[in-house]
């Protein structure tokens, strides 16, 4: 298996990545996204899809992955510490934390993903899965430390109560804001563009970008995308297999049905 990982190269050198959503959980979807030029491909395991536990689930992804020229980029459920070590050691390397509190459980999640972490041992415990090519890498250690990313969801009113304290965990990847979830959290459920909802995004966006940690986020058109660029976003979900599926066929036969 390619050991590298091009996502958290682009974002460390300051550069911007461009993803689509596999609702499908289709290898051929995944590699077809590479082949488009798509950076990485996001599977969302927190609301859909296989169990994650299944390690077996990740072996043709990963592989679809790598044909494709392209990298996964997994939300996982929750946290759990043993859930994180067993989808990296089946060969992810983007891992995406939801719905997360506080610093504490942000700087537990990333030590999970470390051999080392500062000057200590981290709690990432060494395997033989694929994502050390069933046991055959060299520098396996060292290349995963430099390689594996973790990025968290801010979401909650919570997170945002701790924010300075969560962006200041050492070997935290990125922080993708997720609107959706914290317009129910401010009581504005489903008004993603509540003034409220508007402000509390703008003060999280600029937290990261003054201390320097990698935003993420969601824009399905052109224009938004460029507007997101201009604001600092590196990392962009910017559409996916169904939507364009609608965005296409869909909208074909609407035209066709309307006699248009």
């Amino acid at each position: 298996m390619d050991q590298s990982n091009s996502l958290r190269r682009k974002i460390e050198d300051g550069g911007t990545v461009y993803g689509a959503r596999a609702s499908t959980f289709s290898p051929t979807v995944i590699e077809v996204f590479g082949e488009l030029g798509v950076d990485f491909v996001w599977l969302d395991f927190e609301h859909m899809g296989p169990s994650p536990w299944d390690s077996r689930v990740f072996e043709d992804l990963t592989r679809a992955a790598e044909v494709g020229g392209t990298e996964l980029f997994v939300r996982i459920p929750n946290g759990d510490p043993s859930l994180i070590r067993k989808v990296l050691d089946a060969g992810v390397r983007n891992l995406l934390i939801p719905r997360v509190d506080s610093a504490d459980e942000v700087r537990e999640a990333v030590e999970a993903t470390r051999f080392i972490y500062g000057s200590q041992p981290g709690e990432r415990g060494k395997a033989s899965g694929r994502s050390s090519s069933w046991g055959t890498a060299e520098n396996y250690i060292q290349t995963e430390d430099q390689e594996v990313c973790l990025g968290v969801m801010i979401e909650k009113t919570t997170a945002i109560d701790d924010l300075e304290a969560i962006l200041d965990v050492p070997k935290l990847g990125f922080v993708f804001i997720g609107p959706s979830d914290l317009s129910v959290q401010m009581n504005h459920p489903s008004e993603k563009d509540h003034p409220e909802v508007n402000n509390q995004i703008k003060a999280i966006e600029d937290a990261c970008i003054a201390a320097d940690v990698p935003l993420g986020g969601i824009r399905n058109d052109t224009k938004s995308i460029a507007e997101a660029e201009r604001r600092g976003y590196q990392i962009l979900r910017v559409g996916g297999d169904l939507n364009s599926i609608d965005a296409t066929i869909g909208e074909r036969l609407r035209t066709i049905h309307n006699g248009n």
